[in-house]
């Protein structure tokens, strides 16, 4: 047994039945940033096709059934913080504002910060940012290819759901670390 706070980021390990990949361990608040390591299912990121995460058919499922299963898993529902994500949109606009959650994906912006340390997964995978905000075209949400480079699509179409949490890494939450072959560095 290892302590979550002393993972490094890219390292594994298995929480409320799912496995996670540590982004970054904050010390300064006692909590780790962690990424699913393979979509938790396949969804469209709004069954409305509207590009809202705060309205996002996605997001209500990531933040009850989902996560009402991984309390049924073992996971310490007290342990998950809240989480405020930024929606500017990939053109600038920022009409979306934030959006505060237990759950949510990565931004894009997120996504670009912790790169090296999200494998790569063969399906698109949504990111909760908007292509743009405009109601002409306020259905295009970004989302991120197998190759890992950044895309766009319809919300309505299915692409795999990575969710993404933070949570107290204080010692009172241990984690059995699944071994794993080192894995290839993502390219830069």
């Amino acid at each position: 047994m290892k302590k979550l706070a002393n993972l490094k980021p890219g390292a594994y390990f298995f929480y409320g039945g799912v496995q996670w990949v540590v982004l970054e361990n904050n010390d300064k608040i006692g909590a780790t940033l962690a990424i699913a390591a393979e979509p938790v299912f396949n969804r469209a990121f709004d069954e409305e096709n509207r590009n809202d995460w705060r309205v996002s058919s996605l997001r209500r499922e990531l933040n009850g059934p989902f996560f009402d299963a991984l309390i049924a898993e073992g996971a310490n529902r007290a342990a998950f913080l809240d989480w405020e994500s930024d929606l500017t949109a990939d053109d600038g606009m920022t009409d979306y504002g934030t959006a505060t959650d237990k759950i949510a994906l990565l931004s894009d912006g997120l996504y670009r910060k912790y790169r090296q340390y999200i494998p790569l997964v063969d399906d698109w995978c949504w990111t909760l940012t908007p292509w743009t905000c405009n109601p002409s075209n306020s259905y295009y949400v970004r989302n991120v290819s197998p190759s890992g480079a950044a895309g766009w699509s319809l919300a309505y179409y299915g692409s795999g759901a990575r969710a993404r949490f933070v949570i107290w890494n204080r010692p009172s939450l241990y984690l059995s670390l699944m071994k794993m072959k080192p894995r290839t560095p993502a390219p830069t």
